[in-house]
């Protein structure tokens, strides 16, 4: 399992040194299936971890695919700064998401830290969301 991880992480890096986008989807696919083969066999609960590994898989495939675009963002530093924000915020709901599932699929409560996390990652996305979407409006005029 750890040489099908392994083999991922390779094929993304080749995909990433030589700029081939075909390939970088195939070194995702396969990390994935590393961490799928290590939950099948690890048996017993479900990972804890998964809300987290989710955001950090799509942030990582997200920041992948950026850096092969081709495009040079360095004379647009707003647009860069608005994506990078975007990609914060959702990397930020993907693990909120996740761990709400979980945390419904386990079907016990997680606590008052647990809540407070939740409300503190809405309320830090709303403000992004919002901050984003002034600056937005501010260069329309």
């Amino acid at each position: 399992m750890t040489l099908i991880g392994c083999a991922g992480l390779f094929l993304t890096a080749l995909a990433l040194v030589g700029r081939w986008a075909a390939l970088l989807p195939w070194g995702f696919v396969v990390v994935g299936a590393g961490y799928a083969l290590f939950l099948s066999l690890r048996g017993g609960t479900v990972d804890a971890r998964a809300p987290i590994l989710a955001a950090t898989f799509f942030v990582a495939s997200e920041l992948s695919f950026w850096s092969i675009e081709g495009r040079s963002w360095g004379s647009e530093r707003e647009v860069l700064v608005r994506r990078v924000a975007l990609l914060f915020s959702a990397g930020l709901a993907t693990a909120i998401v996740g761990g709400v599932l979980l945390l419904v699929a386990s079907g016990r409560r997680g606590g008052i830290g647990y809540e407070a996390a939740g409300v503190a990652g809405a309320v830090l996305t709303l403000a992004v969301i919002t901050w984003l979407g002034r600056r937005s409006w501010s260069a329309r005029d």
